[in-house]
């Protein structure tokens, strides 16, 4: 079996079942071309590697008004770049410095705008696990950027928080809200678990969400090896239960 599964691979499974194709950014294969068509479609993209994790190799595209194109985010080995430059070609050269030796794939995906109302970006990771052939949620957090770089990450600066406590101090959700957001999180991560395993079976995986601006969960990645650590910084008993459930798995 293969130690991973790749961002476009997720994608186009996602893509082809009816119940997850609409809870999915439109993305497309990196090309040049591809992504001036992204950039005058939409305020901004993410340029992603197929296959890195921990927030490297991930960019936040845009053209500013006076036609220059910017881009932060991080390198293949996680510095942290943000520049603006005038030819969009100097960004492809970021990504591929040398045309002859490709750093394997990208994605290009649009931006959606997961936003608090003061506009700080945010994000959602619901934990999944599958204990006895049924797929149950482990529990959820949120991320909430606390620098300006656009990526939503706790590798990357990103502050980790409770669920409730994102939604409703900084989503400015009611609780009649706040409690379909979250049911709405965790159908759609079961749902994209199931389509997932049916060609890369995991016991568990961690999946990214962010709340676009009519409030509809957009499901961003789905990580097939998901670390729990941020789980323990914020609530010791859903760790717990995490790993408690690991246990059971192994037992079955």
């Amino acid at each position: 079996m293969k130690n991973a599964l790749g961002k476009w691979e997720q994608i186009l499974l996602l893509k082809q079942n009816p119940l997850t194709t609409n809870c999915i950014p439109e993305s497309t294969l990196y090309s040049l071309e591809n992504l001036i068509y992204f950039l005058n479609r939409y305020e901004y993209v993410y340029v992603k590697h197929n296959n890195t994790g921990q927030g490297r190799a991930i960019y936040k595209v845009y053209k500013r008004k006076d036609g220059r194109y910017c881009f932060n985010g991080f390198t293949m080995q996680g510095e942290e770049i943000n520049k603006c430059v005038a030819a969009i070609e100097d960004f492809h050269q970021v990504l591929h410095p040398f045309e002859n030796k490709l750093n394997g794939i990208y994605i290009i995906q649009e931006g959606v705008m997961s936003l608090t109302p003061d506009e700080d970006s945010i994000s959602i990771r619901v934990h999944v696990q599958n204990l006895k052939g049924q797929w149950i949620i482990g529990g959820i957090y949120g991320r909430i950027e606390t620098e300006d770089h656009g990526i939503v990450n706790s590798n990357r600066g990103s502050q980790v928080i409770p669920i409730d406590e994102l939604l409703s101090d900084y989503m400015m959700m009611d609780n009649t809200k706040k409690d379909k957001t979250i049911d709405s999180l965790k159908e759609d991560s079961i749902l994209a678990s199931e389509v997932i395993a049916s060609h890369f079976p995991c016991r568990e995986y961690g999946i990214d969400f962010g709340i676009n601006p009519k409030g509809k969960p957009i499901l961003f990645e789905v990580n097939t090896t998901p670390s729990i650590s941020s789980f323990a910084k914020i609530d010791r008993a859903i760790w717990k239960k995490i790993v408690e459930i690991r246990k059971m798995q192994n037992e079955g």
